[in-house]
């Protein structure tokens, strides 16, 4: 370890009250801190999670919330940073002609290390870069389950927001991207949108999903992460059901019950997430 290293561990250490020590014992062996298991899907490949160990998602954490929530996103970046929703990401889209959503091909295996490293080149962070790209990095990549990959990610996009910005403002365009989906809308759609897309994605590492590209026209029901647009944000009707029904479940047979029968949630806090979400929308 060289004195440059030891002096950047030491001041990431007393950043986020972790020990010299703790730090380099990870470090020197980050594999081993990660647990990697499939999550199957319906009529899709699995999605494999490489999931931090306790000692490595807490500090991953006070990193995310002390040193990497300092730098922003893209303000049109809508996803995983504070006071961004699906709200605000969907909001943007309502009463268009067309609504046009991209999605990026292995968002987080695409966004290299070395990616993260150069969107970390900030004066305001403080510290060294290379140092945190590798405590939140995995095998040269962001580790899907790692609490600080999705505002990595975010940051590393940063110079693609950028260009599908400029390109939707030469067009009289809204952009707005919540994670890997990116979504455009306007009263007109340039014919060249598909391929500008794919074009900006292939300079800087990424690939398009092509399959999820999805056009909506006015007449057809305009969804931008979930929510309707056509007029104004809402869930879906469908999803609104199940919450209403749920509730007169609640009021019948208790909330255990309630949950147990479910075929919307499993537990408690995902039932209040859902009322949260409701309550969001209906306040816009």
């Amino acid at each position: 370890m060289t004195s440059q290293t030891s002096a950047s561990i030491q001041d990431l250490g007393s950043r986020i009250d972790v020990s010299e020590e703790t730090i380099h014992s990870i470090l020197i062996d980050i594999e081993s801190h990660y647990r990697k298991f499939p999550i199957r899907r319906t009529h899709k490949r699995p999605r494999w999670i490489n999931a931090p160990d306790p000692k490595l998602k807490t500090i991953q954490k006070i990193v995310l919330q002390r040193i990497l929530y300092k730098v922003s996103p893209h303000p049109d970046a809508h996803g995983f940073y504070p006071g961004k929703s699906i709200l605000s990401n969907a909001r943007p889209h309502c009463k268009k002609n067309w609504v046009i959503s991209f999605d990026v091909k292995d968002f987080f295996p695409s966004t290299t290390q070395d990616m993260v490293r150069k969107s970390l080149t900030y004066e305001k962070l403080r510290i060294d870069p290379n140092l945190i790209s590798q405590l939140c990095c995995l095998d040269g990549t962001l580790p899907q389950g790692a609490p600080t990959s999705p505002h990595l990610a975010n940051l590393a996009f940063y110079e693609c927001d950028l260009e599908l910005k400029d390109f939707a403002l030469s067009h009289s365009l809204s952009y707005t991207r919540y994670a890997d989906d990116m979504t455009f809308s306007g009263n007109e759609l340039p014919d060249q949108i598909i391929e500008s897309v794919r074009k900006t994605l292939f300079t800087s590492n990424y690939q398009l999903a092509e399959e999820k590209t999805k056009l909506m026209g006015r007449n057809t029901q305009q969804k931008v992460t979930g929510l309707h647009v056509n007029e104004r944000v809402l869930l879906p009707r469908s999803l609104r059901r199940k919450i209403r029904a749920i509730k007169h479940d609640i009021k019948t047979n208790g909330i255990t019950k309630a949950i147990s029968k479910s075929t919307l949630v499993k537990s408690e806090s995902e039932l209040q997430g859902f009322f949260a979400l409701q309550a969001m929308i209906e306040k816009a």
